[in-house]
Parts: C-alpha cells; structure tokens; sequence
C-alpha cells in the first residue's frame, strides 16, 4: 500500500472513530495498523492529530498553557500553521513573574510556587519571553534545587516541612523535569548556570527510567507499584526523555527503552481516552507526541 492510500484509509479510520467517540491512534486501531506502512513521523502524527482538530473545533482557546505549547509543538513538527493561529486567537496577556526574590529565601520552601505558576510555562523556549522569564527565574530556581533536589533519590521533595520517607511525588517530578529543558533550552549556551540544569536533568533521568512500570507508565508516588497510574506525568516525562535523546543530552541507553514503552502506553486506549479528557492532559500528550515526532535516533 502506498502513502496515499494509506493516508486515505486513516481518514476513514479516523472519521469512524471520531464518530463512535473512541480513541483514533490507539494500538491495534485501524488507525494505527493503516499508518504503520508510513514514515515514523507520520506515524506519530496520525494518532494525535485528528484529537487536536477536535480541540480546535471547539472553538474556545487553550485553557491551559500546556495546550498552547503542545499546539505550538504540534505545529512546528506538523508545519500546519493552524495550530499556531489557534494559539493567537486565544491568547492572553503573559502572566506576571513570581517575586524570585521571595521563592526559597527563607523557611518553607514550596516547589510548586514555581513549578505551578504560569510564568514557567508560557510560549515556546526558543521565544524571547521565555528566555527572559528563564534570566529572571534562573536564581529562584537554583535557590529551590539547592533546597528541595534530594541528593540521594536525584529528585525533588515538594516542600521543606513534609518528611520525605522515600515518596516522591510523579506530577511535581515531572513538571520539574520538563522545566530543566525549558531552562536548558532558554538560557545562553555561554551561560555558567546552564551547566547546572544540564546536571539536574542527566541525574534525575536516571531515577525516572528505573521507576517506570512494566506496562509503561509512571505511578503518582514513584517508584510504588500499587499507587494509581499518573498519565499526565507519564506524558511529560515521555517528553523530557525524548527531547534528551533528540538533544543528545541522554544516549540511546539512558533513555530510548523507556521512551519507546511510554509512548505505547501513551497511545492505547486508555492513555488516549483519559489524556484528551481535559486540556491540560491534551496539551502534555501533544507535547510528548511532537518530541517523538521530531525523533533523531
């Protein structure tokens, strides 16, 4: 079968799974088994991109600054420009930066007033926004890796008040581990402090990749099998190992294996159904995608 009948019997699929309400790219769909005769990329395209028409044509802009990266990812691995208007159109104004000075100065430091605020997450980190909220968050953030990265598990505790026994939280981890390559990504290459994040992100790759279940996904307390499945980690960490390997801050050994079986999981059913259930989990699903998509080894 060549490209194009190929991409014809996606459409079909496509349009038939959309339809019934059911998962468009999931292994074992119609959808996967017609696209297996194309390129990788397209491949990976196929099963993420009729969920963004979907997103799109509902008319109302992102509702989570994950989306507008994921459709801003979407589109530079698509070249579709759609995905960057729709960005455009439901654009707010840049959330105001946290005081730096104030995050980790003093007792009670907290991950998440800088993990979970706006300011880290908003516009592409190759933009010049981003790569002055990046100079201007570049002390903070340090403050708060000094504090909070533990040395012997090489990951982050939420906060300085909570003990730790061993438990460590998939979602703050996760956030933290993309923010590392948004920070890499934005802060000048002759920049002495880029070093340092280039140092976080190789340690806790390590930990990530050994805490990854056997069916591909990460659970919301790492490292423990019982606890309920965290696809929206799963799918940022997914993202961050892939952007290592197509960066080559991560060899095909620290992290391709990992990568590989988390994006399997990320495209089943289930991974699929659960992650374009709110915009937040489309967004990191479409951020993960675009890396693989990109995929340089």
């Amino acid at each position: 079968m060549d490209a194009r009948a190929s991409r014809r019997l996606i459409a079909l699929a496509i349009a038939a799974a959309l339809a019934a309400g059911g998962a468009t790219g999931a292994v074992g769909s119609p959808v996967a088994q017609a696209s297996a005769d194309l390129p990788w990329k397209d491949q990976v395209l196929a099963v993420v991109q009729p969920l963004a028409d979907r997103r799109l044509s509902a008319g109302d802009g992102p509702g989570s600054p994950f989306l507008a990266l994921g459709f801003d990812a979407l589109g530079r691995a698509s070249g579709d420009e759609r995905y960057a208007t729709a960005i455009a159109q439901g654009a707010t104004p840049a959330p105001a930066r946290p005081d730096g000075d104030a995050i980790c100065a003093a007792d009670g430091c907290r991950a998440d007033t800088l993990l979970g605020g706006p300011a880290l997450w908003t516009g592409p980190s190759d933009s010049d926004a981003a790569r002055a909220t990046a100079v201007a968050l570049d002390p903070p953030f340090r403050r708060m890796a000094d504090t909070l990265f533990d040395r012997q598990a090489l990951l982050f505790r939420a906060d300085t008040a909570t003990p730790v026994e061993g438990r460590f939280d998939a979602h703050l981890n996760a956030r933290a581990f993309v923010a590392l390559t948004r920070m890499i990504d934005a802060l000048p290459t002759e920049d002495p402090a880029r070093l340092e994040y280039v140092a976080w992100y190789r340690e806790m790759a390590r930990p990530i990749v050994r805490v990854q279940g056997p069916d591909g996904w990460w659970r919301e307390t790492l490292g423990d099998p019982a606890a309920p499945i965290d696809r929206s980690a799963s799918a940022l960490y997914v993202h961050g190992l892939t952007w290592g390997l197509n960066t080559g801050m991560l060899s095909f050994n620290e992290g391709e294996t990992a990568a590989l079986r988390g994006w399997d999981a990320l495209r089943s059913p289930d991974g699929l159904a659960a992650l374009q259930s709110d915009d937040e989990g489309l967004g990191v699903l479409l951020l993960a995608s675009a890396q693989l998509a990109e995929r340089r080894w």
